[in-house]
């Protein structure tokens, strides 16, 4: 076993905590079943609620814990769990959201496909999206999303569904994306030496999107491996209020990063695709009662700090852990 485990590239399985106590248990609980022999899992804190940590550290006495004196965002939080990952000699870091859970035989998946394709920089696996036991197979395959490509006339980012291949294509297949979500990254230190970690910039939302599209700029590829799987909840840290946190981030974002990489004849399009998106919600919003009046506001803020220059964390949020939805 010792020596299998030198002949694999060493791998760090980052797992960035916030809130959701039983989320990350239940994914830590999935990676002690991991068949991958040269493996290190590392669960940042990430300014997590007081004690979270050294309760997982107890339970999880074989995982390294990093933790962080405030929240900074999955960008800021994973560049840290990345430098330290990289500093331990790290080959790759797989970034795997808290509220995902993992096959056994994912990562291995993955390292196959890297091996084989070393121009990879970063790899994912198939995301399953609110998995449910009592869905039917042919059920489960439409709720797979897969392939990121990236509208730049739209300003509009996409995960393609692949419907019809959950369990049905081999590991040795994959897709070439533009983009693959930051929800299970396999990421190619290498790589990153070359062009860098997260833009903190984004703090929140399209720091994923960000990360590819500069790999694939500097000629590495962004492969989506169909034959391996990770189911993902979704948006676990914010929910309820901090759900207006998406309706900021995702408005201030999205206009940061198109604005920064459409084509220059395409941004013209991109920036009145975003504006009359919002145009819309101005319309429609305030129709939806208390909910969909707090979200009009919230993207009112992400707008009107895109304008201001203001980028990294959001100083203007506070109300929505207070709002009652």
């Amino acid at each position: 076993m010792q020596s299998t485990a030198k002949a694999l590239p060493k791998v760090t399985v980052q797992v960035l905590h916030w809130r959701g106590l039983e989320k990350t248990r239940a994914c830590l609980q999935s990676l002690m079943a991991v068949d991958y022999a040269n493996l290190n899992i590392l669960l940042v804190a990430n300014g997590a609620e007081a004690g979270d940590a050294k309760v997982m550290k107890a339970e999880f006495p074989g995982i390294d814990l990093l933790e962080l004196d405030q929240n900074y965002g999955f960008a800021g939080g994973s560049n840290r769990g990345l430098k330290h990952a990289i500093e331990a000699g790290a080959d790759f870091v797989w970034l795997l959201n808290n509220d995902a859970t993992v096959p056994p035989e994912t990562l291995a998946a993955l390292i196959q496909i890297a091996m084989a394709n070393p121009g990879a920089g970063a790899l994912g696996a198939t995301v399953l999206e609110g998995l449910s036991v009592n869905k039917s197979a042919e059920e489960q395959a439409t709720d797979i999303a897969g392939v990121g490509a990236i509208n730049y006339g739209k300003a509009k980012t996409y995960l393609r569904k692949l419907p019809g291949t959950f369990g049905g294509e081999g590991v040795q297949t994959f897709h070439r994306c533009d983009w693959l979500s930051g929800s299970n990254l396999l990421l190619r230190t290498s790589a990153l030496a070359k062009i860098g970690l997260f833009d903190e910039r984004y703090f929140l939302y399209f720091e994923d999107v960000d990360l590819c599209l500069r790999l694939g700029r500097a000629g590495f590829a962004c492969l989506l491996v169909p034959g391996s799987t990770v189911v993902h909840e979704g948006n676990a840290s914010t929910q309820g209020g901090l759900s207006l946190w998406r309706a900021y981030y995702h408005t201030r974002n999205r206009l940061l990063f198109f604005m920064s990489n459409a084509p220059a004849a395409m941004r013209p399009l991109a920036f009145l695709a975003i504006l009359g998106h919002f145009a819309r919600h101005s319309i429609a919003l305030p129709f939806r009662g208390k909910k969909g009046q707090a979200k009009l506001y919230a993207e009112w803020l992400g707008l009107r700090d895109y304008f201001k220059g203001r980028v990294g964390q959001a100083t203007c949020l506070d109300w929505c852990e207070k709002i009652d939805l």
